[in-house]
């Protein structure tokens, strides 16, 4: 839930922002579509939506960064443009008013991730609140204490799928715990937020869906509008307690409401889930990390934000030109669908030398795996706290962690087409004698 991370929305009011990119010159032609490019024999050419092959994606990051920054794909509705350099991303990130968010009008559901000002501002008022890093401290304790109870259900049976036997209940529950939305029915809760984001991803970025996306949808929503009834009744002082008082004294819609409770829930897992079971596969893939990570447990900080810049949860920000721009000496009309990188800026070396590198000591700052800008990560201090928590424990509890052979990783094919990472990732642990 996240990113973005889908948690996003302006940290200040939405106000003038400077110009991603200078005023186009003279019209040039189009470039070529990713299919019509000199794609490496063994790498498939970049698509709108993903077949399978982009489950991974950083080599094709890294062609795009050096051999198309501006890549035009086509798809069945317009075409798609694909921005990758740090510089570029970073500046359209800036430019709320060139670069729109509200991708489709009228905008379908209360998701920040759709809304320009002054609506976005206004919205995201109402639960920025409950994700400062004090208000997230709050939480701290349950989160360790949940986190280390999966650990160890891991180490006792030698090991297990990360995902789905660490990552998501450790973000469903703390989620949970922080909207007061019972996880007693977890299988429900998951199937209720992976359909919504599809039928969010079918919507607002013209992917395929799954069948029954809308009705599920309507029925998450209906569940949370009987919780938020009993948390205001309750006088409850959670942040869904917080959207249910919006909502009665007349700030929100009934459908803001419903909706906006939905975002928080779903952004407040889902990215989350991804970045935990990432935070296993680098250590799985470089061992030494354990060993660092238990001499010196304060640089479980310096893990997070290298993290975010190397395997982040969100892949493609959704944006559409309001003006015709130039971009990387390209020009892209008004009304531009645009798809920003943020996984790819964070690879550019031109930002970070040696982007493949999985590096603590390295100098982070300005990474873009939590967003930039008026759009930039709200749970930001909540996946960041998990994260740390997560590495922590890695290092203080885990003699080592490796793949099973036995099972290749499995990504996400995600209908909403914004992240990307592991949805299955079996690993074998060891535990660490006392």
């Amino acid at each position: 839930m996240t990113l973005t991370c889908p948690f996003t929305g302006a940290t200040a009011d939405d106000g003038p922002s400077a110009p991603a990119v200078n005023p186009p010159h003279a019209a040039q032609p189009l470039p070529p579509y990713s299919h019509e490019l000199p794609w490496p024999a063994d790498l498939a050419p970049f698509k709108v939506v993903d077949d399978g092959s982009q489950g991974d994606p950083y080599r094709h990051y890294r062609w795009m960064l050096d051999n198309a920054p501006v890549l035009r794909a086509s798809s069945p509705v317009s075409d798609v443009w694909f921005i990758s350099r740090y510089d570029d991303v970073r500046k359209a990130l800036r430019a709320p008013k060139v670069f729109s968010s509200e991708v489709v009008k009228p905008v379908p559901l209360t998701f920040l991730t759709l809304i320009d000002a002054p609506d976005h501002a206004r919205l995201r008022q109402i639960v920025a609140k409950a994700f400062t890093p004090k208000a997230i401290g709050l939480f701290e304790n349950r989160i360790r204490e949940s986190a280390q109870q999966l650990l160890e259900a891991l180490v006792a049976r030698g090991g297990g799928d990360v995902v789905e036997d660490y990552a998501i209940p450790l973000s469903m529950s703390t989620i949970s715990g922080l909207l007061d939305v019972p996880a007693d029915d977890f299988e429900k809760m998951k199937f209720w937020s992976d359909e919504t984001f599809s039928y969010f991803g079918r919507l607002a970025r013209n992917a395929p869906g799954t069948g029954t996306d809308e009705q599920s949808a309507h029925d998450f929503f209906a569940y949370l509008k009987d919780t938020m009834e009993r948390l205001h009744a309750q006088g409850n002082e959670s942040v869904g307690g917080h959207i249910a008082r919006m909502w009665k004294d007349g700030q929100l819609t009934e459908k803001e409401a419903k909706e906006l409770c939905a975002f928080v829930f779903i952004a407040g897992h889902d990215t989350t889930t991804i970045l935990l079971a990432n935070a296993f596969r680098v250590v799985a893939e470089q061992p030494q990390l354990l060993d660092r990570l238990r001499s010196a447990p304060s640089d479980a900080e310096l893990f997070v934000e290298e993290l975010a810049r190397f395997r982040g949860t969100v892949q493609r920000v959704s944006r559409i030109t309001t003006e015709e721009v130039e971009v990387a000496g390209v020009t892209l009309p008004k009304g531009a669908i645009v798809r920003l990188m943020p996984a790819a800026a964070n690879h550019d070396a031109a930002k970070f030398p040696r982007p493949e590198v999985f590096d603590l000591d390295r100098d982070t700052s300005g990474h873009l795996g939590f967003g930039h800008g008026v759009h930039s990560c709200l749970g930001a201090p909540l996946a960041r706290l998990e994260t740390k928590v997560t590495a922590e424990l890695l290092g203080r509890r885990l003699a080592s962690v490796r793949f099973d052979a036995a099972h290749e990783i499995e990504y996400v094919r995600g209908n909403n087409l914004t992240n990307s990472g592991p949805e299955r990732l079996v690993v074998k642990v060891e535990g660490r004698h006392a």
